[in-house]
């Protein structure tokens, strides 16, 4: 992955924090896009929508793919004894369960399509539920960066020296440290 991780780091230099942030726009808005059209569908009966919806799930999947290495990148950073871990690992394991529902959702519309039918009320249902999910683990996200100032590269580099200076510190003096946006 050294490749990648040179990549990324150009791209995050360039931009001055990680580039997670502006990845996943692809995947949440192509998803959106698949879910309203889903149900335009099934509000209109107008079967354009079968295909905007199926074309832009598989828009979002690209999209996801992306977002899961830059996401692994900055979930690597994150030592495990700091209270955004957690998060982080439920922000993770929710996008992957997200990527799994999307996934089947994409196969089966794509099976139904080649064999000509309707997209399944099944292949709908795991569309929206993907859609649903998404929306908790983009809020968890929200909490990494805005609460916790993850992946913000002044609020990270601030945070690992206060963490240095308290592994310094005699045990009766260290305490928890933590660093959001805005402190």
């Amino acid at each position: 992955m050294d490749p990648v991780s040179n990549v990324i780091d150009k791209v995050e230099d360039a931009l001055g924090h990680s580039p997670h942030p502006a990845v996943i726009a692809l995947p949440l808005g192509a998803w959106a896009v698949s879910n309203i059209a889903d149900l335009m569908n099934l509000a209109t009966g107008d079967d354009t929508y079968e295909d905007t919806a199926r074309v832009s799930m598989g828009i979002g999947l690209v999209g996801a793919a992306v977002a899961a290495v830059t996401g692994l990148r900055d979930y690597q950073a994150i030592p495990k004894e700091r209270p955004s871990h957690d998060i982080a690992t439920k922000h993770a394991i929710g996008n992957a369960i997200v990527s799994s529902l999307f996934t089947a959702s994409y196969l089966l519309r794509c099976s139904a399509h080649q064999r000509g039918e309707a997209t399944s009320p099944l292949a709908r249902l795991l569309g929206l539920a993907g859609g649903g999910l998404g929306l908790y683990t983009a809020w968890l996200g929200g909490v990494l960066v805005f609460e916790h100032g993850e992946a913000v590269k002044p609020v990270m580099e601030r945070q690992h020296l206060l963490e240095e200076q308290q592994r310094n510190q005699p045990a009766p003096f260290r305490r928890p440290i933590s660093v959001g946006v805005g402190h």
